[in-house]
C-alpha cells in the first residue's frame, strides 16, 4: 500500500544510507577539514599513545643508562662561594681524582644554609643530619661557629688518621684543634681554608672563618685526602 505522504516514495529520506567507514569519510574531505576532523576525534587517543611510548622509553633508558657513582660528596654550610665556581671545581676535582666522568662524579652541595629564619635553619639542620646518618657526606666545609659544634659531637675524624704524612706535616699551621665528647684528647679535626686559592679569590669576606673536616663515617676518605691536597696545591 502506498505511503500516505506528500513525499514521493523515492525521496532521499526513505532511501537506505550506507554507513561510511572512517577511511571513506576522510577520503571525501578536503585537507583542512581532514586535519580538523582528526584533531577533534583522535587527539586524546594520540596523546595517550605518546605518553605510553614516552613512559616505555623512560623505563628502558633508566635500565640501560650507565649508573653514576658518587666518589666524593662535600657539603658546604652557609656557602660564601659563587655556585658557578663550585661547578668549575667539580670538573677540576674530577680530573684531579682521575675519575671517569661518565660513571663517577664529585658532588659539592652548597644548599645547606643555617643562617636563615629559625624554622628554615631548623629544617636545614634536620636535612643535613639525615645526609650524615645516611653516610652520604665525606667532607664538610662550614664556618667556625658551626664546625666547632659538630666537632664536639663526634661528627669528624682526626685528620692524622687519614692524611698522608707529608700532607699532614705541611698543614700543621692551618689546623683547627679540638676535643670531642667521647675523646677529650686534643687533635686536629679541621683545616682553615682562607689561604687556599678557592677562598682567597672566590669567597666573600666573613668574620666567621671557614673550616674543612672529614666526616667520621665517610665512605671515601682517601678521595677526601686527595681533595685536600688538591686545594692546597693549586
Amino acid at each position: 500500500m502506498p505511503k500516505n505522504t506528500r513525499l514521493g516514495e523515492d525521496a532521499a529520506i526513505y532511501q537506505k544510507h550506507k554507513r561510511q567507514s572512517e577511511k571513506e569519510k576522510l577520503k571525501d574531505m578536503p585537507l583542512k577539514k581532514k586535519i580538523s576532523y582528526l584533531w577533534d576525534y583522535y587527539r586524546y587517543h594520540a596523546l595517550f599513545t605518546i605518553l605510553i611510548v614516552a613512559f616505555i622509553f623512560y623505563i628502558i633508558y633508566t635500565f640501560i643508562k650507565p649508573k653514576v657513582e658518587t666518589r666524593l660528596y662535600t657539603a658546604i654550610i652557609n656557602n660564601t662561594v659563587e655556585p658557578q665556581i663550585w661547578d668549575e671545581y667539580k670538573e677540576k676535582v674530577t680530573e684531579a681524582l682521575e675519575l671517569d666522568s661518565s660513571s663517577e662524579e664529585v658532588v659539592f652541595n652548597h644548599s645547606f644554609y643555617f643562617n636563615g629564619t629559625s624554622d628554615y635553619a631548623s629544617g636545614m639542620r634536620q636535612t643535613f643530619a639525615v645526609y650524615l646518618a645516611a653516610t652520604e657526606i665525606d667532607l664538610v666545609i662550614a664556618p667556625l661557629s658551626e664546625f666547632s659544634n659538630y666537632v664536639e659531637n663526634d661528627f669528624f675524624t682526626p685528620l692524622s688518621d687519614h692524611l698522608p704524612t707529608d700532607l699532614y706535616s705541611s698543614l700543621t699551621d692551618k689546623f683547627y684543634l679540638g676535643a670531642t665528647a667521647d675523646n677529650p684528647k686534643v687533635a686536629a679535626y679541621g683545616i682553615y681554608l682562607e689561604d687556599t686559592k678557592l677562598y682567597k679569590e672566590h669567597s666573600y669576606k666573613s668574620d666567621d672563618p671557614v673550616i674543612l673536616g672529614i666526616v667520621a663515617n665517610a665512605n671515601h676518605k682517601q678521595n677526601a685526602a686527595k681533595f685536600i691536597r688538591f686545594l692546597f696545591s693549586e
